[in-house]
């Protein structure tokens, strides 16, 4: 059950942005990106949303430790 509830609030966060960039431009063409990546790695668009993040958080973690 919990792991539905956050697999719901993922992608209704993931819609909710994908509707926010139809008024922004360059935030609609990363958008796009994020679609071909998926489309070439042969996985979900929201998992490669998923991937990104965590590649973007794990690094941001490690540069914290670092400090």
């Amino acid at each position: 059950m919990f792991d539905k509830l956050i697999t719901d609030q993922f992608t209704k966060t993931v819609d909710d942005l994908i509707l926010a960039s139809e008024n922004d431009a360059s935030f609609k063409e990363v958008i796009k990106w994020i679609d071909m990546q998926s489309v070439k790695s042969g996985i979900s668009f929201y998992e490669m949303v998923y991937v990104i993040t965590d590649k973007q958080l794990t690094q941001k973690k490690a540069k914290q430790f670092l400090r």
